[in-house]
């Protein structure tokens, strides 16, 4: 079984209510990479700034999606109806 396979089995096994939060994870944290690395950038000229401001907007809204989704990803616990150990 491959690793493809193992994951797609985690996916489909959660409920549908974490499909939202677990795509905002995946979006958030891949837009958070790319943002970083444009963040890390050299450009030729100095004063070409372009890309490095757009990589600190793109890594500054990445770590708001991915703070929020984080949140909501934490809320989906066990149902309110679910026993409790203790």
């Amino acid at each position: 079984m491959s690793l493809g396979d193992k994951i797609s089995t985690l996916v489909q096994g959660e409920s549908e209510r974490a499909a939202g939060p677990r795509r905002a994870l995946l979006v958030a944290s891949t837009a958070l990479l790319v943002g970083l690395g444009l963040v890390g950038l050299r450009p030729s000229d100095p004063n070409d700034t372009g890309l490095i401001d757009l990589g600190m907007v793109l890594t500054l809204l990445a770590l708001f999606l991915l703070i929020g989704a984080i949140h909501t990803y934490g809320r989906l616990g066990p149902d309110e109806g679910g026993s409790r150990g203790g």
